[in-house]
């Protein structure tokens, strides 16, 4: 067997292994494809700078001998482009208003409401801090109380669970 092993062989020995398993419980006899198992030539093959250039070589070859590229299906979309191109061309004269009426009335209307806002005060006294501060001080004097823990009532628990079990 070969050291270096692929990640693509790796999960196909992992697919096997478990499609054998769903047989197995299923009782279904399952059909292996039986070459995977063996070492392939591009596992045995030796990648070095010579067969590189080799292989550039027949890629180009390749691609010489392929006919030329046929691109008449994308004239419609040359004509299209070129048609918003001129349409653009006759529209560059026209003047555009970003800045419309109904925007400017929003941003009047909320710089009214900004400045007509006075600061808020945060420093009521609805009684939530007061509460706030009564809660800490039971969970601190909770927290220095002894915990005495009744073990009698989790042994009868225990024994009924026995007895009926």
């Amino acid at each position: 067997m070969s050291a270096n092993k692929s990640i693509a062989s790796g999960i196909s020995c992992m697919a096997q292994l478990g499609a054998t398993m769903a047989g197995e419980v299923a009782g279904v006899e399952i059909e292996l494809d039986k070459h995977t198992n063996q070492q392939t030539d591009s596992e045995s093959f030796e990648w070095n700078d010579s067969e590189e250039e080799r292989y550039r070589d027949w890629i180009r070859e390749q691609v010489q001998e392929k006919a030329p590229a046929e691109f008449e299906e994308f004239m419609g979309e040359q004509l299209v482009r070129q048609r918003f191109r001129e349409q653009t061309e006759q529209n560059a004269d026209n003047q555009i208003n970003w800045e419309d009426e109904r925007e400017q009335a929003y941003r009047a209307k909320y710089i009214q409401i900004r400045g007509s806002r006075d600061e808020i005060n945060w420093n009521t006294d609805t009684g939530e801090r007061k509460a706030q501060e009564r809660s800490r001080m039971l969970t601190a004097a909770r927290s220095k109380q002894k915990l005495e823990w009744d073990d009698q009532d989790e042994k009868a628990c225990m024994e009924r669970y026995r007895k009926k079990y």
